[in-house]
């Protein structure tokens, strides 16, 4: 139901979480150079605003987003941004990444994606994010509250963060968000290097 919902968000251009601005985290995630080498991973993409930003620092950037048209747009955005050589779009499943021939990646970002996500496509997600990422690897995650909006149920509380994530990454950072002036936080994360 909610993959349906947001394609005809998409489609109806009603999509006010798309900024097109990247967050000031994570500009000084690239800033601070605390991220390994090698490529990067936008998880739920959307219209690719973050993935060409980090094509930009100079990375070569998978976005991921299930909805065709977020990623067409995506497409045209880094055409028009001049880095389409140095990116990659999928339209696929976040909860299915051992599906896709990724690279192993040294960061991934995900603004809004896991939230949305089943308890069981949670663990699926974070089972295969592990997998794709190095050890070392750096990840982010902006998770909204839990809510229920227009009968949706989406968010998620930091200690279920802490649970799903626990086995394969460390937590290094926790912050309250406010990037969507909403209840929200940031995760900043390390794979790590022997999971459990």
């Amino acid at each position: 139901m909610n993959q349906l919902i947001y394609w005809l968000m998409y489609w109806l251009g009603r999509t006010r979480w798309d900024s097109g601005v990247t967050p000031p985290e994570v500009i000084e995630a690239f800033q601070i150079d605390d991220i390994p080498p090698g490529p990067v991973l936008d998880l739920g993409c959307g219209t690719g605003t973050n993935v060409i930003y980090m094509a930009q620092r100079g990375r070569q950037v998978i976005g991921i987003d299930f909805v065709p048209e977020a990623v067409a747009r995506a497409r045209e955005k880094a055409r028009q941004a001049g880095v389409s050589d140095r990116v990659q779009f999928y339209v696929a499943d976040v909860t299915r990444l051992s599906q896709l021939d990724l690279p192993r990646c040294a960061f991934a970002l995900d603004m809004g994606c896991f939230h949305g996500l089943s308890p069981e496509g949670q663990h699926h997600y974070a089972e295969g994010l592990a997998a794709v990422l190095l050890p070392g690897a750096r990840y982010m995650l902006y998770a909204l509250d839990p809510r229920k909006q227009a009968g949706i149920s989406f968010g998620i509380l930091p200690e279920q963060v802490q649970s799903v994530f626990a086995p394969n990454f460390e937590i290094l950072r926790v912050e309250r968000g406010s990037f969507w002036n909403t209840g929200s936080t940031w995760f900043w994360m390390k794979r790590k290097d022997k999971p459990r």
